[in-house]
């Protein structure tokens, strides 16, 4: 019977002490970030999905933004509130103008979340932006295509700031469907969808402080060199004022400018060829000149003419190739005996696009 008991005892599981009912107080935010652009500051950050207890939280969630302008003590005044759900969030704090004209300072934000009783584990990590004058936004922006590239160009201002320019790849038209092959067989892209570009950057700016910024030329435009032929683009353009306050490097940028879209077709010929040479024969007039070395060279073109006794040139050039010949040579077997004829080369690219003729070549064939 003492060793039933015993038994009975020890096969009693322990309860444990009490656990107290979840509060539901959401996770404070850790990834708080903010940026200036003309008159506000957008604030992005990731509101947590579960409590500080684990357990996944209940809606509604309201964020609390508090901002705090640095050397006005330790307060972080509450300036709006936001219904949130988790995950990305975000938020604007319109400045008022006390804090849109310079002398620039450091503000401070936080935000906390708020349960639906009101409550929250407190106040995130802090982001940091710039009070103070923006730069004027970009006017008359305008893209043309150009050789080496894409010419930007907007109206200059003096000021320091420098330009960020976003270019965007359009797709003009849907891919097509390729029969046999895998998505992975499919070529990349030969340039990236989006880019940055930067112009009126001083080297030493990034580091500067409110006291030292130095001005710096707006060129009024730069070239984006790495634009191609037969795409169209878009393109978005930013001052930006960098600063340095109280240790933290920050931005202010102006209000981004109206998206210009340009077609980049190709209007460019082919270099003129060069070095054009004719060499007589019994049977023939040989050609021969200088290759021309752009990637698009489709082939060549020869004209020739008649020279009168005079040495005056007679009727109008004959075109001798009927299609393009892609070598930089070409035996003229139709020029007839005694009759000296100038010669005359054009290139043309895949576009179609034809250079300004050659230098001539005059020649005449050699009697039998």
């Amino acid at each position: 019977m003492l060793s039933s008991a015993v038994l009975a005892v020890s096969g009693c599981a322990s309860p444990g002490p009490a656990r107290p009912p979840s509060l539901f107080l959401p996770r404070t935010v850790t990834d708080l970030a903010a940026v200036r652009t003309g008159d506000s500051v957008t604030l992005h950050w990731t509101t947590p999905e579960k409590t500080t207890d684990g357990l996944k939280v209940k809606p509604p969630l309201t964020a609390e933004i508090c901002r705090q302008p640095d050397g006005h003590g330790s307060t972080c005044t509450p300036i709006e509130h936001v219904t949130v759900h988790p995950g990305a969030s975000e938020a604007t704090d319109q400045l008022p103008s006390s804090l849109t004209s310079d002398p620039p300072a450091l503000l401070i934000y936080r935000v906390r979340i708020l349960n639906a009783t009101g409550h929250s584990a407190g106040l995130s990590t802090a982001a940091f932006a710039a009070s103070g004058a923006a730069p004027p936004p970009i006017e008359h922006l305008s893209v043309t295509p150009v050789r080496n590239g894409a010419m930007i160009e907007w109206q200059p201002q003096p000021t320091s700031a420098f330009i960020d320019l976003d270019r965007t790849q359009i797709q003009t038209a849907a891919p097509q469907k390729r029969s046999g092959k895998q998505p992975s067989q499919l070529a990349a892209p030969s340039s990236p969808a989006e880019i940055h570009l930067q112009a009126g950057r001083q080297a030493s700016q990034a580091g500067t402080s409110k006291s030292a910024e130095q001005p710096t030329a707006d060129p009024g435009g730069t070239i984006d060199p790495i634009a191609q032929r037969n795409m169209t683009y878009r393109y978005t353009a930013q001052r930006v004022r960098s600063l340095t306050l109280g240790g933290h490097a920050l931005e202010i940028r102006s209000v981004l400018s109206p998206a210009i879209t340009t077609a980049m077709r190709d209007t460019f010929p082919p270099a003129t060829p060069a070095g054009l040479a004719a060499v007589p024969g019994t049977a023939s007039i040989d050609l021969s000149w200088e290759p021309n070395t752009e990637p698009d060279l489709a082939g060549y073109i020869v004209y020739r003419q008649a020279v009168a006794a005079d040495g005056t040139l007679a009727g109008a050039p004959t075109r001798l190739t009927p299609s393009l010949i892609s070598a930089p040579a070409f035996s003229d077997v139709t020029a007839q005996p005694g009759q000296t004829y100038s010669y005359r080369v054009a290139a043309v690219d895949s576009a179609g696009n034809q250079s300004p003729t050659s230098g001539e070549a005059r020649e005449s064939r050699r009697n039998q």
